[in-house]
């Protein structure tokens, strides 16, 4: 069953107008030789300005739509335009999550997610500036076949169709995100993260991610001898077979932090004008990833550079 974009034909709100100068949730300056006020956690400052923020996107792979209302979505999943197995995020969050996951929660629960993957998406930036802000050193060999897998339901690859997904994208960002869901979809993944090129910052950053607590990567920033990250300077794809080279173990080790016992992992370059602007990496606990599936990554790799460079953003 495909995703009908007439659910995003019923309702599209119009453009936000332009926010004041003055930030209304900001702190105010303090006088001259005043106490500094104490420190107030994201969450705090992130849920006044989202909590009458509704505005969702869905994607199956196929087709995307948003932004829409949470009612108008859930009309959507009853009238069964919008597939059970479909990824959903909020305007405000760098991460996608499993529609079910929503539909399980309560309203009131629902509220406190948005503003907690909101705040870790508004605080990754401030986390990537941050010279020193490497994750852990890679576990070895041992240590990841000690962890016993994740028990997930099993993920089946699904048709895919990159170029008319990545039509809806309007900006550099939505494009990362609509790729990443299309590439775990593609390759049957419980999980995935896009690391990008910043060139701002002189690093490769952990900048969007799907899945079950994948949201702790973000801001990461790749030392600059990580196998995996030489490999897609290089353009080549990096497929962890049952015994982990050096680059598996790498990606592995990242994706231990949000999947115990990854039986599969992978990462594909997106190459633009023969430089990597970005590297998607995908993980799966219940078995390795198969040549085909990840062939059909690196299809999704593809069209998005191809969008990137049609579109000037590059």
């Amino acid at each position: 069953m495909q995703l009908s974009s007439e659910i995003g034909l019923t309702e599209r709100p119009s453009t936000p107008p332009p926010p004041d100068k003055t930030d209304p949730c900001a702190a105010p300056t303090p006088a001259p030789g005043a106490e500094p006020e104490a420190e107030v956690p994201a969450e705090l400052v992130v849920g006044p300005q989202i909590s009458g923020l509704d505005r969702w996107f869905v994607t199956n792979g196929v087709t995307a739509v948003g932004p829409v209302s949470y009612e108008l979505l859930r009309r959507g999943v009853e009238s069964g335009r919008i597939p059970a197995g479909s990824f959903v995020r909020h305007d405000s969050w760098k991460v996608w999550r499993r529609l079910e996951e929503l539909e399980q929660l309560s309203a009131a629960k629902r509220e406190e997610a948005v503003v907690h993957l909101a705040a870790v998406s508004a605080a990754a930036e401030e986390r990537a500036s941050n010279p020193y802000n490497a994750p852990p050193p890679p576990p070895t060999e041992e240590e990841l076949s000690a962890h016993e897998p994740a028990k997930l339901p099993s993920m089946r690859p699904a048709a895919i169709d990159p170029a008319g997904v990545l039509e809806s994208a309007t900006d550099l960002e939505q494009a990362m995100l609509l790729a990443l869901s299309t590439a775990v979809t593609a390759a049957g993944a419980h999980i995935g993260v896009v690391h990008m090129t910043r060139v701002d910052l002189g690093a490769t950053v952990t900048s969007f991610a799907h899945g079950p607590d994948a949201e702790v990567l973000l801001g990461e920033r790749l030392a600059p001898n990580d196998p995996a990250l030489l490999a897609a300077q290089a353009g080549h794809t990096v497929m962890g077979e049952p015994r982990l080279g050096e680059a598996g173990r790498y990606i592995a080790g990242r994706m231990t932090r949000c999947l115990p016992g990854p039986r599969g992992v992978a990462m594909i370059p997106v190459m633009v004008d023969g430089h990597m602007t970005a590297m998607i990496e995908i993980g799966r606990a219940s078995r390795p990833f198969r040549a085909t599936e990840i062939a059909r990554v690196e299809e999704v790799a593809e069209a998005l550079s191809k969008h990137i460079v049609a579109l000037g953003w590059n």
